[in-house]
């Protein structure tokens, strides 16, 4: 007979992960419902739902959602700059600054520093639409910063054939967006 089953399930799963237990990169993003606004190589943003999953047993967004979505967001960028080469982050800060209650809507936005060669530094706003009572929806929205984020990455790291899945899967988030990234970075591919 064929493989086993455990085989047979983990090479099949239907969850974007590989044989070897490895996902596309997007597992958790999926698992906090997050929904892209921006890819591009100048911005990377979206927003999501605080939910009890992505809460502290006080009942607000937990920090390592924060840092999570910070590593994802700037090292997903950065990839994108430098045309789909490997990067790893090596110094993230995060600071939080105000909580944000279950049922909040929160605006992630990351937006590159510095783009080099070896090193890129990359800024995250973490953000709240603020509640005016009595505003009119033709005034602009405003927005109450909840926490801001700092991430180096050093880029150019050897490049496995495993993470094609998860940057074939950004480039169809980008063009769903109607983001168009230039020829070279999508032929890099």
């Amino acid at each position: 007979m064929g493989g086993s089953s455990a085989e047979s399930q983990s090479a099949n799963a239907g969850d974007g992960s590989t044989f070897d237990g490895v996902g596309d990169g997007f597992d958790v993003l999926n698992y906090i419902n997050f929904q892209w606004d921006v890819v591009s190589p100048s911005e990377m943003s979206g927003r999501f739902i605080v939910k009890p999953k992505t809460a502290q047993p006080f009942g607000v967004l937990h920090g390592g959602v924060t840092a999570f979505l910070s590593e994802t967001l700037c090292s997903l960028g950065a990839q994108v700059v430098s045309q789909w080469a490997r990067v790893a982050g090596i110094d993230l800060t995060v600071n939080h600054l105000q909580s944000a209650p279950i049922g909040t809507e929160v605006i992630a936005k990351a937006v590159p520093l510095r783009v080099g060669k070896r090193v890129q530094v990359w800024d995250v706003r973490f953000s709240t639409p603020k509640t005016n009572s009595g505003s009119s929806s033709t005034e602009a929205q405003e927005f109450t910063t909840i926490a801001v984020a700092r991430l180096s990455l050093i880029i150019g790291l050897p490049d496995p054939e495993k993470a094609r899945p998860g940057n074939e899967k950004l480039i169809a988030i980008a063009r769903k967006n109607n983001v168009e990234l230039a020829p070279q970075v999508v032929s890099k591919l």
